[in-house]
């Protein structure tokens, strides 16, 4: 983008070259300060939007902060909700990183339940080359040298767009004063305890010649464009080599890992891991190496990685489930509920008579299913027997009333529809597989 104030249209160009649809409803995240208040107050003059404010509650004054936010942009006659974070105790370890997975774990919640499908963040072009260089400082790769990209999906048909990674942080100011647009100053941005602030202070004042934010971010749209190659082909991978089920468990090809370079299978399984796992940041590479190995040894008889099971299965194939003890405990439904970070229930159409609860199903679920469910030992059973437990499972109190990837229920109620969030990773091959192992 050219420099100046930055201008509603500059921002609309940019969602148009990331597919973003001009009529949908976008939610912009809006932390009060200069990036995301310039963000929501350029977009909303060409977008219908809506203010999305966590109150984290780090510090005694966030509550405050958030309404002082509030009021602002209610004046700048753009919409906005307040969201908090709801947590026993500020966590201790890598604090950053938490509250930035709580806060886009709430925007996401409240999109799907509003019905929107784009989360707007206020990321510039200088965050992007501080996150170039603290990768490179940890010894990333490929994928994590090519920096943020300008869309991510977030799970339960919600995506993250990124307008502003070619803007720097001296437009969005300046954009601000020209407005005369009031924001808040974050106190942690200074703190040198941060990992990201004291590589912010490195780019003010570089060490060595070239090593500028302009120069870093020509060097991530470089890999940007490698990276764009290597999902290519690794998306047209998860296509051959494997098959995705709704019930959250898949079958990987062992034969199709000589078809194509390392690379392209080990970002592969980090789908995989996503899909049969959850959400949340992928595992380590040495991890990803060391599971790949595994799966590749004549020796192979089982793996497990971020609360992932790889176990073999038959004729070459590898059975990837959920591992049972990394489960989400039983939660009640209540409105749109997400459950373990891969399925989302839709609201019940009328109230049940008891509250129903959404958990594993578990070995004494598997058991019982197995018991009534006999007369299909036939070779019609749809599921491998190990993935039971894992299923999603409704419950009354302790006693298991419906699985639904079964058609399985005790009584006849209202079952809610439920759905696997992490279905876009790839086509879903069979939605069955027939034959019980």
């Amino acid at each position: 983008m050219p420099e100046g104030s930055l201008t509603a249209e500059d921002v609309n160009s940019s969602l148009d070259k990331l597919q973003v649809p001009k009529r949908s409803r976008l939610a912009v995240a809006v932390s009060g300060g200069a990036d995301s208040m310039c963000l929501a107050a350029v977009l909303n003059a060409v977008r219908p939007i809506v203010a999305l404010i966590v109150d984290h509650g780090l510090r005694p004054s966030s509550a405050a902060e958030a309404t002082l936010t509030a009021g602002r942009l209610t004046a700048l006659g753009i919409d906005n909700e307040i969201l908090v974070w709801q947590h026993e105790q500020i966590p201790g370890a890598n604090i950053q990183a938490s509250a930035r997975e709580a806060r886009y774990e709430l925007m996401r919640d409240w999109c799907t339940e509003h019905e929107i499908s784009f989360l707007c963040t206020a990321h510039h072009m200088d965050d992007q080359a501080e996150t170039v260089l603290m990768r490179l400082a940890r010894g990333s790769g490929v994928y994590g040298l090519a920096g943020m990209a300008g869309t991510r999906d977030l799970g339960q048909g919600v995506t993250l767009v990124r307008p502003l990674l070619d803007v720097s942080k001296r437009r969005l100011t300046a954009t601000l004063a020209d407005k005369n647009i009031e924001w808040v100053e974050d106190p942690s941005n200074q703190n040198k305890v941060f990992d990201r602030v004291k590589t912010r202070n490195l780019l003010a004042d570089p060490p060595l010649a070239g090593l500028q934010a302009e120069r870093l971010i020509a060097t991530a749209q470089r890999l940007r464009r490698s990276r764009d190659a290597l999902e290519f082909y690794q998306r047209q991978w998860l296509t051959e080599a494997v098959v995705f089920f709704e019930a959250g468990y898949a079958l990987v090809d062992r034969n199709k890992f000589a078809d194509v370079p390392e690379d392209i299978y080990l970002r592969a399984l980090n789908s995989v891991i996503k899909f049969s796992g959850g959400g949340g940041y992928a595992p380590r590479f040495e991890k990803l190496l060391r599971l790949a190995n595994a799966l590749l040894s004549d020796e192979f008889s089982g793996h497990t990685l971020s609360g992932v099971k790889f176990a073999p299965f038959s004729a070459g194939k590898i059975l990837v489930s959920r591992e049972i003890s990394a489960m989400e405990a039983p939660k009640r439904i209540q409105g749109n509920t997400r459950w373990d970070d891969r399925f989302v229930l839709g609201e019940v159409g009328s109230s049940p008579e008891h509250t129903l609860l959404i958990g594993p199903v578990g070995d004494a679920g598997r058991k019982l299913v197995l018991d009534d469910l006999s007369d299909l030992k036939d070779g019609t059973f749809t599921i491998p027997k190990q993935v039971l437990p894992t299923l999603p499972g409704l419950f009354v109190e302790e006693k298991l009333i419906a699985v639904p990837h079964l058609g399985y229920k005790v009584e006849e109620i209202e079952l809610p529809v439920l759905s696997h969030q992490w279905l876009t990773l790839s086509e879903i091959g069979k939605k069955t597989y027939r034959g019980m192992q």
